[in-house]
């Protein structure tokens, strides 16, 4: 029986891949990333540091777009109801990396207890390959301190640096397109040429009309009503302006996509 890790570059999935190198053997066991080509400079570092600790090559992915490039050749404006950069990018590489792996083969994926409304899509979408069957390491016993950072500093590596400016998850550079307004608000503060890189892209995508001209990446809620929020709109408002409607509980988190 082979293993094969999901590695999305955060500190939750490099917790169960060491989970599955201590439980089957580094030598049963192969490491994967999915690289969106729009990742923070330090997650990579937190990868080379990774293989230098597990003494392991991850493998590593790379489609050749970036998350706005298969968006514009969809001809649409990503939001958190259609991204489908997530399964271009990540999902069908990696299951065609399954279905080309030698079996029976166990995938592991580093969701935990607390994310349990998560586990069953992946299951199902990885389990049609015959002879691959799908396990969540974080979900052992005994159970991991959820505060995967304290582990990730435990073992002598600097965590990475999104985590420690506020960011909830390491992937794109802190632009994940499913993300709300308090993290876009949140890449502005930190990454302003970042914010402002694809408030651009955003508005030429509109001004190529069709259904893209009133589409937009973040929205808001004025009078208990969803509407579009353009990130240049955003980037002109403050959260404290009556211009400004709610956003959302989910508003902080980004799309956790590589599952």
């Amino acid at each position: 029986m082979h293993h094969v890790v999901s590695l999305s570059g955060g500190s939750a999935s490099a917790v169960a891949a060491s989970r599955v190198i201590d439980r089957y053997g580094k030598e049963n066991t192969t490491l994967w990333f999915a690289d969106t080509l729009w990742e923070d400079d330090d997650l990579y570092r937190f990868l080379n540091d990774l293989e230098q600790l597990w003494d392991m090559t991850i493998k590593r992915h790379t489609e050749g777009r970036t998350p706005l490039q298969v968006a514009e050749d969809r001809k649409i404006i990503p939001n958190s109801r259609i991204a489908p950069c997530s399964l271009v990018l990540k999902q069908q590489p990696f299951k065609r990396f399954l279905t080309k792996h030698k079996k029976p083969m166990t995938v592991h994926l580093g969701l935990d207890w607390t994310e349990a409304q998560r586990m069953a899509r992946p299951k199902e979408t990885y389990e049609e390959i015959e002879g691959v069957h799908v396990d969540y390491p974080l979900t052992w016993k005994p159970l991991p301190n959820l505060r995967y950072n304290d582990t990730i500093r435990e073992w002598g590596i600097e965590v990475p640096r999104l985590y420690l400016m506020g960011f909830p998850h390491n992937n794109c550079g802190g632009r994940c397109v499913r993300q709300g307004v308090k993290e876009w608000k949140r890449l502005k503060e930190h990454f302003p040429q970042r914010f402002d890189d694809v408030a651009e892209w955003e508005q030429a995508q509109r001004a190529k009309g069709g259904p893209r001209g009133e589409w937009s990446i973040a929205k808001h809620t004025v009078d208990g009503e969803v509407k579009s929020l353009t990130l240049i709109d955003l980037k002109r408002l403050d959260e404290d302006s009556p211009q400004l409607g709610m956003f959302e509980a989910q508003d902080s988190f980004g799309c956790f996509c590589a599952y």
